[in-house]
């Protein structure tokens, strides 16, 4: 199954009310009409109030939504994606939408950091919070192979990281490659999409903010990878295959 990972924002200038009208009332509408549409999710982001030492609160915060859209496969998606596109209505403040990071990736995770820790859905925290999620589009910088990158990601940060106070689950995944044949169309500039997820914010504070780990940094200098980061519940707020 290949899954396309959307990281999305709205425009600055749009009131994110008027724009999540959209994207949930027209928008998701029109794209469930994509062909081979087998799963379709988003999920709001949950905001955070403080930040560890190498990044800010704004960053860590500025992406809106994450959404998911699952085919079977490359030429699944590109018949829908890219050969039949269906006609998509422009939202009332003018496009663009939406900007967003895209990447793709498989159905289930290729690294898992805590074996035994429980799958996606497994969990439920105080008062049936589901687990605080944070995700990292991450790839390695322009004068980084990405073989010494995952390197030292796979042999050395993951490794430091997976100490991390209240960690309940991390895993990652390399994102898919294109397979020859396949429209370059929409690519992606992003090497994986890494998971941690926390029994809710408070906890994620305590482990990623008030007792960060000691990060070793690589061999080939900082940064280690360049990322961009967001966080939500477990549970997608909306399922647009399924609820109306």
């Amino acid at each position: 199954m290949l899954r396309w990972v959307f990281f999305l924002r709205f425009p600055e200038h749009v009131a994110k009310a008027d724009a999540e009208r959209w994207y949930a009332g027209t928008h998701a509408a029109e794209a469930r009409t994509l062909r081979n549409l087998r799963r379709y999710v988003s999920w709001r982001a949950k905001k955070a109030k403080v930040a560890p030492p190498w990044t800010t609160v704004d960053r860590l915060n500025w992406w809106d939504r994450v959404t998911e859209l699952w085919f079977d496969d490359w030429a699944a998606w590109e018949d829908a994606a890219v050969t039949n596109v269906p006609a998509y209505t422009a939202p009332p403040y003018g496009w663009p939408g939406f900007h967003s990071e895209t990447i793709f990736i498989e159905d289930g995770p290729g690294e898992v950091f805590l074996p035994g820790s429980p799958p996606a859905g497994a969990v439920t925290g105080p008062a049936g919070e589901r687990l605080a999620r944070w995700l990292f589009l991450l790839r390695y910088g322009e004068n980084t192979t990405e073989e010494a990158g995952e390197s030292w990601y796979l042999g050395t940060h993951t490794q430091e990281a997976k100490h991390m106070r209240g960690l309940a689950r991390y895993v990652s995944w390399k994102a898919s490659p294109r397979p020859a044949g396949i429209t370059g169309s929409m690519p992606s500039r992003w090497h994986r999409l890494t998971e941690l997820a926390f029994e809710d914010m408070a906890a994620w504070e305590d482990g990623a903010v008030q007792n960060m780990p000691h990060w070793t940094p690589p061999p080939y200098g900082q940064p280690g990878f360049l990322s961009e980061t967001v966080f939500t519940c477990e549970e997608p707020e909306f399922d647009f295959l399924r609820d109306v």
